[in-house]
């Protein structure tokens, strides 16, 4: 007689039954169990080692005087690892559509993207362009995570700042009608404008 008869006849229809569900019920807490740990280790991954950590930036950043931006005596080199943060929460907003005044994912101006990403990674803005180019040191070859900005174009004087990336290119929320996206610095429209390059200071 084989070993499954003899085991049905030891144990009786309903002992089978009992021993067939708790073979069940264990396999369905260790899949749960090995799914939830699988899970988890890829969110961890794919942040980089937060898992808990929000890729968006905040929609309402805080605003700071340009006083409270500390001056040293150089522009330091940005920290390898910060630029590419700068680049990463800057990617996060293309697409988002351009809004005069906006400061939110439902719609951003140049100037508040500029500040939402940098508060992303802790270093805080002021809100206006201007006041941004001021606030920064000015630099003479922009490398990745440094800002760029433009004169005279919907306005006399500084009127349009961007996040260079490298390659001649920026992230910019450009203009009515059209969404946060990449475009060359020196060159087309945003080159006839260019007011030059600057680094974020302390």
């Amino acid at each position: 007689m084989g070993l499954a008869v003899k085991a049905v006849l030891a144990l009786g229809i309903d002992g089978l039954a009992q021993w067939v569900i708790r073979v069940l019920v264990t396999f369905v807490v260790v899949s749960v169990a090995v799914v939830l740990i699988v899970v988890q280790t890829a969110a961890t991954v794919l942040t980089g080692g937060e898992a808990d950590h929000a890729a968006a930036p905040a929609s309402t950043p805080i605003a700071v005087s340009p006083g409270a931006v500390q001056v040293p005596s150089a522009a330091p080199t940005l920290n390898v690892g910060l630029d590419s943060q700068i680049i990463q929460f800057a990617q996060a907003w293309l697409g988002v559509p351009y809004l005069f005044g906006g400061c939110s994912r439902s719609g951003v101006d140049c100037s508040c993207l500029v500040q939402n990403v940098y508060a992303a990674v802790g270093i805080h803005l002021p809100r206006v362009a201007v006041d941004q180019f001021n606030a920064t040191t000015s630099i003479s070859d922009p490398q990745p995570g440094d800002l760029v900005f433009f004169a005279n174009t919907y306005t006399p004087g500084i009127s349009h700042v961007g996040i260079y990336i490298g390659n001649g290119l920026q992230i910019n929320a450009p203009t009515t009608g059209q969404v946060v996206s990449a475009a060359p610095v020196f060159t087309g429209y945003w080159g006839a404008h260019y007011a030059g390059a600057h680094r974020v200071r302390g």
